[in-house]
């Protein structure tokens, strides 16, 4: 289970400095709206 929570810290909590301050799901979510040219539903 601790390592379950530490991957989900991983991917969506931490803030990376060279992709600007965001979490690395936040910049992949914008990476695939730019590429498919839409919005990807909540």
């Amino acid at each position: 289970m601790a390592t379950l929570e530490w991957v989900s810290w991983f991917n969506h909590h931490r803030l990376m400095e060279s992709i600007g301050h965001i979490p690395p799901a936040e910049a992949e979510m914008n990476y695939c709206q730019q590429v498919s040219g839409q919005a990807i539903p909540a």
